[in-house]
């Protein structure tokens, strides 16, 4: 186990210190440059002390509570901090915000102080309330007080972190993840530079940044304020604090849209934000159509956002030219394809499409012959791609342009996204080695585009690389895989032409990609799969179009609820060493296949739980330690069994019992275990009502149905099964 050394936490400030002396030393005013200054005046155990403050949250610090054994002398260092200026005395202005800080303990005591009535049970809020009213100068007169100190350079410190972490949600804990190897970071390298190339692009961004942090925690006066300041109306410099300007502006029309509707709308038109700019249309819709119209219109000539325009084209169509449906209702019309599943993939409907494809691998025999010759094989590979597929595609390809190329490619250790992916600017910068890449796409093997040079020069990346934090893709053990199978039925052309708008609008195009990659008789598509009352996002339809546009098949997958009599079901019963915790093993496992209606095979066997079964066990079962002996272990038959299951509905009477036990054993071989599931008893309580118990043994008795050896594993299966039968008779009829 990995143990901090005992000033952990001065190594870090140092370190953090050192990174913005070396990078950002020209982003600091002299405000910044003095408290470094003062910092490395102080004595050793001051330095330690100061550290051990900063990395408090709260504005406020109680210096009885800063103890430290590492430390000598802890409160004279408090004493010489706060002679030095690093901290100060609590003042009457300091009171409204300070009272929020205090626990109920302490507002308890400052009432009794101040002899006002209350109620000791009452909540925190009932006290804050009350303690509010006083006058801050008594506040101050109460003993512990003057235990308080407050920070000095809270901004100072504030911008700093910002300019190393950009953003104000990080401190310095992530160097305490860092070495206890919690948090991975990106290796340092001459490619880490300062956040900002300019003074100016750093001050506004923190200025928009800090402002944008604030409006949760606002009351109405405050929030009429700050849409007042002229400060918020200033154009934002650099993409970061466009970025934050954009939320800013959004975040404010939002709190204010119900206290001043005219203010809010004020700041939406000026937010480059997408959903700003909707909402800014639709409200002024409802004032001025003509005004809205030519804001739709303006949008449409000089289209900057793909999800915006794709939101003008739709509502001019339907506000202006009386077109009923808008762009996505119409796509999912026109360009869909219609499949049933059945209803237990509610919860996972693109895993029921998956298996719907898989179950069509068949070998079909054409209708005018017998012969085995003329048989073929209907072959169809599924795979869940989604965002990842592309994602990887990606950063694979333009790793080295990304984090080896580019000037300040990322700003610290810390950062996942690189600089060129997080200002959108691949392209821009890097646009001639952008194409040099993309040509190992194209190149042409007997007048086609072969990606084989491609796929060897993604491995290369990706043993090089493997487990770097990159922000743009997370690595997995099967994603060449995928890749290699990607490529292997893509065109390469196809493929250069995504991956250039991607690297030109990578910000646009990181997501809404198909669920599905589909490999039809060889031929590769995507779809996407929506359930009955699903609609298609705006980034799903614009990566579409984007693929489509790049020269691929893509389509719609809509599903409707049904059931499916060709759908595979295995019922399965398990008997075990005892109920379903981390001590107990399983003794047996039968399971029985279901295919329209009919038993169509059976896998039974006795399984060596490594445990001695107790008594009462063997009574119940039948089952004894002889029995198991020389039985195989679970890890020597799950993979028999796994393809007995495989594209199935793990179906069992109490089903979580039977399917707990399967992920126990999985994770006992480090493995995972996931299948939709279903319940004979909730089904049969469901189609079969009534009944005065749906234990196994009574449903069997009561629809004649056998079970002549209850507690065997395949008996049970069997019995279990002739109950989903009979389930399913009733909804097939329904």
């Amino acid at each position: 186990m990995l143990v901090l050394p005992e000033k952990y936490y001065l190594d870090h400030f140092n370190e953090f210190i050192a990174h913005t002396e070396q990078h950002s030393a020209q982003l600091l005013r002299p405000e910044h440059v003095n408290f470094i200054h003062m910092f490395k005046q102080l004595e050793h155990n001051a330095q330690c002390m100061l550290v051990r403050v900063i990395n408090r949250r709260s504005e406020f610090v109680t210096c009885s509570k800063l103890i430290y054994g590492e430390i000598a002398h802890c409160q004279q260092q408090l004493i010489h901090l706060t002679d030095q200026g690093f901290l100060r005395h609590v003042t009457e202005w300091d009171v409204p915000e300070l009272l929020h800080t205090l626990n109920k303990m302490q507002l308890i005591e400052l009432l009794l102080a101040q002899s006002i009535p209350f109620k000791k049970s009452a909540p925190k809020a009932v006290l804050l309330n009350l303690v509010n009213v006083l006058e801050p100068k008594s506040v101050l007169q109460h003993p512990f007080f003057a235990d308080i100190k407050v920070k000095t350079f809270v901004q100072q410190w504030q911008y700093l972190l910002f300019l190393f972490f950009g953003n104000l949600n990080s401190a310095l804990d992530k160097f305490s993840m860092r070495d206890l190897g919690v948090l991975k970071t990106r290796n340092k390298d001459k490619q880490q530079g300062p956040r900002f190339s300019q003074l100016q692009e750093a001050k506004s961004a923190f200025f928009f940044a800090s402002a944008s942090a604030k409006i949760a925690h606002m009351n109405e006066q405050a929030l009429l304020i700050l849409s007042h300041d002229v400060r918020i109306l200033q154009p934002p410099h650099g993409s970061l604090a466009n970025e934050y300007a954009a939320n800013l502006l959004y975040s404010l029309g939002v709190a204010l849209f119900s206290l001043d509707h005219s203010r809010a709308l004020a700041l939406w038109k000026m937010s480059a934000h997408q959903k700003a700019q909707e909402r800014w249309i639709r409200e002024t819709y409802k004032i001025n159509k003509n005004t809205a119209k030519t804001a739709l219109e303006d949008i449409l000539r000089n289209p900057q956002d793909d999800e915006l325009s794709l939101f003008a084209f739709d509502f001019y169509q339907r506000k202006f030219n009386q077109v009923k449906l808008s762009v996505r209702t119409q796509r999912l019309r026109d360009n869909s394809r219609k499949v049933f599943v059945d209803e237990i993939y509610k919860e996972r409907v693109e895993v029921g499409v998956k298996h719907h494809y898989e179950a069509q691998n068949e070998i079909v025999e054409p209708s005018n012959t017998g012969s085995m010759q003329d048989k073929v094989t209907h072959s169809v590979a599924v795979f869940r791609t989604e965002n990842r597929l592309f994602r990887a595609l990606f950063g694979l390809t333009f790793w080295s342009l990304l984090f080896n190329e580019a000037e300040r490619a990322t700003g610290s250790e810390f950062d996942r996204r690189p600089r060129l992916v997080r200002e959108n600017r691949l392209y821009i910068e890097l646009g001639e080695q952008v194409e040099t890449q993309l040509a190992v796409f194209t190149q042409k093997s007997n007048g086609q585009s072969d990606c084989q040079e491609a796929f060897r020069y993604l491995t290369s990346i990706a043993t090089c690389y493997y487990g770097q934090p990159n922000g743009i893709f997370r690595w997995n053990s099967n994603m060449l895989e995928v890749l290699r199978t990607f490529l292997q039925h893509a065109d390469g052309e196809h493929v250069a032409n995504h991956l250039r708008a991607m690297a030109q609008n990578y910000q646009g195009l990181k997501d809404g990609y198909p669920d599905l990659m589909v490999i039809e008789h060889k031929q590769l598509r995507f779809e996407e799969v929506k359930a009955p009352g699903d609609q298609l996002r705006a980034n799903q339809l614009v990566s579409i179009d984007a693929l489509q546009n790049a020269g691929f098949d893509v389509g719609v997958c809509q599903v409707e609820w049904r059931y499916n009599p060709k759908q595979s079901y295995v019922v399965i019963d398990v008997e075990t060493t005892g109920g379903c915790k981390p001590g107990h093993r399983i003794t047996e496992i039968g399971a029985v296949k279901i295919v329209d209606g009919q038993v169509v095979d059976s896998w039974t066997s006795l399984i060596n739980p490594e445990r001695r079964i107790p008594h009462f066990i063997t009574r119940l079962t039948g089952i004894s330690n002889d029995m198991v002996r020389d039985a195989p272990l679970f890890c020597e038959v799950v993979d028999e069994l796994e393809r007995f299951m495989q594209n199935s509905i793990f179906v069992a009477h109490n089903v979580n019992f039977d399917y707990g036990f399967f992920k126990l054993e999985y994770e006992r071989l480090a493995r995972t275990f996931s299948m939709p599931k279903l319940c004979t008893v909730r089904e049969m309580r469901k189609y079969y009502p009534g009944s005065t118990s749906y234990s196994l043994g009574k449903l069997t008795k009561e629809y004649g149905l056998s079970l002549d050896n209850h507690h065997r594993a395949l008996c049970d299966a069997q019995a279990a099964a002739e109950l989903l039968i009979m389930v399913n008779e009733k909804k097939q009829g329904a």
